[in-house]
């Protein structure tokens, strides 16, 4: 009888989106989803206005300092889905 190892990935990922107006010093307003279908409701529901910058992000969580720990990041949603095509999200 042999034993194997079977590695099984458990990563609990989040995703980011932040947006704020274009040129001006306003902080972004950053937002939460935990599934890919998640965001996507959302992004239909809330389609992005050109006045707008936006940054997609794929997190692990957060650091001892509470920074998030970003594995994808892109500022455009059709290259942030290319970058986490490879993840189970």
């Amino acid at each position: 009888m042999s034993a194997r190892n079977i590695h099984v990935n458990t990563a609990s990922y989040t995703l980011l989106v932040a947006g704020k107006k274009k040129n001006t010093r306003e902080e972004w307003d950053v937002l939460e989803f935990s599934s890919l279908n998640e965001l996507k409701k959302y992004r239909k529901s809330h389609p992005e206005k050109m006045a707008f910058s936006y940054s997609y992000a794929l997190s692990l969580g957060v650091d001892a300092d509470f920074h998030y720990i970003n594995i994808a990041e892109a500022s455009h949603f059709k290259q942030f889905l290319r970058q986490i095509r490879g993840y189970a999200i």
